[in-house]
């Protein structure tokens, strides 16, 4: 950075100066996304269950060859559509069947929806609104997180920032080709969103556009897009599947419009109720540190009338989190799409404080670097006395303690180093603020990816079956004793059913919803049945002739001697499980 501020011509006019150095800060940051997103992503190992889960659908893609039906354990299973498992399988033929060729769809998402958000702001807000929406965006803990991680809600928010922004642009441009390419975009990220996560890729941004035409009172927007024509291209990319799936698989469409989704949302058959104010948590933890900001935020805009920019951004914020907070399934990710209209919002209103500086603004960007030092220090003292962390990650915690301390001292040193350095004589005020904002809060990611890798070991399959891996053959039959681990298979590259012992009330938890809840007959697998019940397993390892590895819980060992009449020999044990061999 130095260099670059010494290669600026310091004699001519400041305000050329200054356009000169804002020159280079679109590349600082995109440098910074590029680094921060894919620094570690395939160090830590596949988190459990959604991560493992997802994982080995894209790899079993490649094994059956079979690019319609998402198959887990070589079992059809029907809850989500197909397109992440298709990312991820092309990642797999591409770079190899590894942890960081599964994560790269999610993370490229996160970069695509990056820049998207910084052209639409800087197009319609300038260059510095787009510059801090986009290190806003990149550096909120959520958004972070699920970028490295396996999971649908990365390029679904990539697909759904892409339609509405490309609505917006395609609603208000008078350049016919410029508007005909937009609604291509529209359309076709519109398909694409629906084959990631069904009729929520279509709901959310339905509602936006709805909504905003609504209020805006302009519906003659509707002719500018193409409506007709797009139709017909959203069906040309969304109905080749879904025809395809439900012919395989005899009433798919029925359950998955309305079981998958109108189940999901009036009932609480998933399992996954929360209280109405579930989101206002999720929000306050997911978008951190920018929640010090917030306050600011909601002042700037309860004080200001309603431009037609602004209303669609707090339609995009507002509508989903409301939708989300009356349904009866909740989980954090569901949010997400949400993220780049509240950092769109939080940017353009920071910009308009920083114009004229207060004591008040300073202080919540000091707090926000505060705030993530503080955090730090918690994980810190934790490494010293365990028992004030979540049991989940204590061990991880303390094996990364050299490493607390290292992010510590930086996250103090680098701020203050910056803060008071030449640059301070050498940048005007904003452009300081950015540099010193960027590098504490990447300091922090850069510390949450350290922590996730310190904690995976013990939330992934992966070390118990590398452990175990010595002593399985071409002809060992893998069992699962009332316990499962979906990244098991991808970790040993199985090519055939790991058997699942279970009670019936649990079998939804290795079929998926599909069978479980529409109470249709289990599938068996081209080698036969794989899901048993304790009484079909206890005859089966009578009569076995050929090797096993039994992968069950340390608590659940004395019960499975009880039912196969003997104690399995113990081969390998890691955390809470165990491998043994008969």
């Amino acid at each position: 950075m130095a260099k670059i501020i010494q290669a600026i011509d310091t004699q001519v006019h400041p305000a050329t100066r200054s356009a000169r150095l804002e020159s280079w800060f679109p590349w600082i940051l995109f440098a910074a996304a590029i680094f921060v997103l894919f620094f570690q992503l395939g160090r830590a190992a596949l988190f459990e269950p959604d991560e493992g889960r997802n994982a080995e659908k894209a790899r079993e893609i490649l094994v059956l060859n079979d690019w319609i039906t998402p198959h887990e354990n070589f079992h059809p299973v029907l809850d989500k559509p197909i397109f992440l498992y298709w990312l991820i399988a092309l990642s797999y033929q591409r770079f190899g069947i590894s942890e960081w060729a599964a994560r790269l769809p999610s993370a490229l998402a996160a970069l695509g929806g990056l820049a998207v958000l910084y052209g639409f702001v800087r197009m319609h807000w300038g260059s510095w609104p787009a510059l801090w929406a986009g290190l806003i965006l990149l550096t909120s803990l959520e958004f972070f997180v699920l970028a490295r991680v396996v999971i649908f809600d990365m390029p679904l928010t990539f697909f759904l920032t892409v339609v509405l922004c490309a609505f917006y642009e395609a609603g208000h441009s008078d350049d016919i080709r410029r508007r005909r390419w937009l609604c291509l975009l529209l359309y076709g990220a519109l398909g694409a969103a629906m084959l990631i996560k069904g009729l929520i890729g279509i709901v959310l941004p339905g509602m936006v556009i709805f909504c905003y035409l609504l209020l805006s009172k302009q519906w003659s927007i509707l002719r500018r897009i193409y409506l007709f024509p797009g139709i017909l291209l959203f069906l040309a990319i969304v109905l080749p599947w879904y025809l395809q799936i439900d012919a395989r698989n005899d009433g798919y469409l029925k359950y998955y419009f309305w079981d998958e989704h109108f189940g999901r949302y009036a009932t609480a058959n998933f399992d996954r109720s929360q209280p109405w104010y579930y989101f206002f948590l999720v929000l306050l933890a997911g978008f951190f540190p920018w929640t010090l900001l917030l306050p600011f935020v909601l002042a700037h805009y309860r004080r200001k009338t309603f431009d037609d920019q602004t209303l669609f951004l707090i339609l995009w914020a507002v509508l989903p989190f409301l939708f989300f907070s009356f349904s009866k399934s909740k989980l954090p990710h569901y949010i997400l799409p949400i993220f780049p209209a509240l950092a769109i919002l939080t940017a353009v209103a920071l910009v308009q404080k920083l114009s004229e500086p207060t004591a008040k603004i300073r202080s919540a960007l000091h707090g926000t670097w505060i705030a993530e030092g503080l955090l730090v220090l918690y994980f810190v003292v934790g490494a010293i006395q365990p028992a004030i962390l979540p049991q989940a990650i204590r061990t991880g915690v303390v094996n990364m303690a050299d490493h607390l301390w290292l992010y510590g001292v930086l996250m103090v040193l680098v701020p203050v180093l910056l803060r008071f350095s030449q640059m301070s004589e050498t940048l005007p005020s904003q452009p300081l603020r950015f540099i010193t904002q960027t590098f504490s809060t990447i300091l922090f990611l850069l510390f949450v990816a350290e922590l996730m890798v310190a904690a995976a070991p013990f939330r992934s399959a992966k070390d118990i079956a590398s452990k175990a891996a010595t002593t399985i053959t071409p002809m060992t039959q893998l069992v699962f004793y009332d316990t499962y681990l979906a990244g098991m298979a991808f970790y040993l590259r199985t090519e055939q059913p790991i058997w699942m012992i279970t009670h019936g009330k649990k079998k939804r938890t290795f079929l998926g919803n599909y069978y479980a809840l529409s109470n249709r007959a289990e599938p068996v697998t081209r080698w036969g049945k794989a899901l048993l019940d304790f009484d079909e397993f206890a005859r089966r390892w009578q009569t076995a002739k050929q090797p096993m590895v039994i992968f069950a819980r340390q608590r659940n060992l004395a019960h499975l001697a009880e039912q196969v009449g003997e104690t399995p020999r113990p081969v390998a044990a890691f955390d809470e499980y165990v491998a043994l061999a008969k």
